[in-house]
């Protein structure tokens, strides 16, 4: 599954409080290397505000780092996240869980400065990604965390106001569009 990426989290210019580098040295390049990292309580505590969200209860990612030709690697695994929002409309808690699939292809930043050729498999839509000489899960799952976060969470049942209506769905009789929906009003009346 291809995944979008991000430059910078919300904060921009700033770090996320989560980093667990490999390097790429003490991976298995015969094989697989399982990999699982979890956030701790403080860590938790740091990313929530990073994230601009209440609370994260929980964040973690378990899977592989496999080698791909001669010089790549290929980070797949399971993310799960359990976070606490606002809603937008009512400030009521809005919680959700967070349950996803992750793969991602990384390559020598030289390579992809060069003009030697790099082949990606037709599942790498957005093309790998660079690393110099680590690779990091855990800012792998905070990115992804990032683009999978409601903007824009509510509660169950809370509904904005009518804003063309008023609050009550009624047209308004005072303030600077009164004298609009009057307008409209005859306009509807002179053309009906």
């Amino acid at each position: 599954m291809a995944n979008k990426r991000i430059a910078a989290g919300p904060a921009a210019g700033s770090a996320p409080p989560f980093s667990r580098p490999l390097p790429v040295g003490q991976l298995n390049r015969d094989g697989d290397t399982p990999f699982r990292v979890a956030a701790d309580p403080s860590e938790c505590a740091a990313l929530a505000l990073f994230l601009g969200v209440a609370r994260l209860d929980r964040l973690s990612f378990a899977g592989f780092i496999s080698p791909v030709g001669g010089d790549g690697w290929r980070i797949r695994g399971r993310l799960i996240a359990k976070i606490e929002q606002r809603c937008v409309v009512s400030l009521e808690p809005v919680r959700s869980r967070h349950d996803l699939e992750i793969e991602r292809l990384y390559v020598p930043a030289s390579l992809l400065g060069s003009t030697r050729e790099v082949s990606i498999g037709l599942d790498d839509d957005d093309g790998p990604d660079p690393y110099d000489d680590s690779l990091d899960p855990a800012m792998l799952a905070v990115e992804t965390l990032v683009l999978a976060i409601d903007p824009y969470p509510r509660a169950a049942g809370a509904e904005l106001p009518d804003v063309a209506g008023g609050a009550t769905g009624r047209e308004e009789t005072s303030g600077p569009f009164s004298a609009l929906a009057a307008l409209r009003q005859r306009s509807a009346k002179g053309n009906g």
